[in-house]
């Protein structure tokens, strides 16, 4: 009796992609064109995408994000690096929300007065809410009644003071509430 190879248990090579500077110095050299040019906002558009009342295909936000070129860009080169970048944020980012939910915070760099300063994350955020507005005008209205799990957002998003850091985790369990709030929105429409 022979014995049996044993399987193949080594993890995959990771992929190429650009690190954490040299894609922000690629998101800000897209200037305008691009809807973020900080990894914080790029943050805040990838959780806005993947908490969303509507699934957004990936080639349409990326397509906005580093432009419809880099979506045909050849492997290996500075655009393929950086779909490869944003992709893996993302996919950490969605795989935190689903299955780490109590490890998962928002990015927010340190304000210059103390704190953590959310200005770009939630520019970031509100820039991929206008992928699908009407998706998102049943919270953002503050006429509606479902508007009270995105109120929960306000002091990120709208506020102009830096958040206090034991107020991070009260923040992300908002974020995670909306989540869960359109869960079944999001599900249907990837139909």
């Amino acid at each position: 009796m022979t014995a049996k190879p044993a399987a193949n248990t080594a993890p995959a090579a990771p992929k190429p992609m650009l690190d954490a500077s040299d894609l922000e110095a690629y998101l800000r050299a897209r200037g305008r064109a691009a809807p973020v040019s900080h990894l914080d906002a790029l943050d805040g558009y990838l959780t806005a995408v993947l908490i969303g009342p509507k699934f957004i295909d990936p080639p349409i936000w990326l397509g906005q994000l580093l432009g419809e070129r880099a979506l045909l860009a050849a492997e290996g080169t500075r655009e393929h690096l950086a779909i490869q970048a944003v992709a893996h944020h993302h996919n950490s980012l969605s795989e935190t929300m689903a299955q780490f939910p109590s490890l998962y915070r928002p990015q927010l760099p340190p304000h210059r007065d103390g704190g953590l300063d959310p200005m770009f994350w939630s520019l970031g955020f509100l820039a991929a809410t206008r992928l699908a507005p009407w998706a998102w005008k049943s919270v953002t209205n503050p006429d509606k009644p479902e508007h009270a799990a995105f109120k929960a957002l306000d002091p990120m998003l709208f506020g102009t003071e830096a958040i206090a850091e034991a107020d991070v985790p009260a923040l992300a369990k908002a974020i995670l509430d909306l989540r869960e709030h359109f869960k079944v929105r999001r599900h249907r429409s990837m139909r």
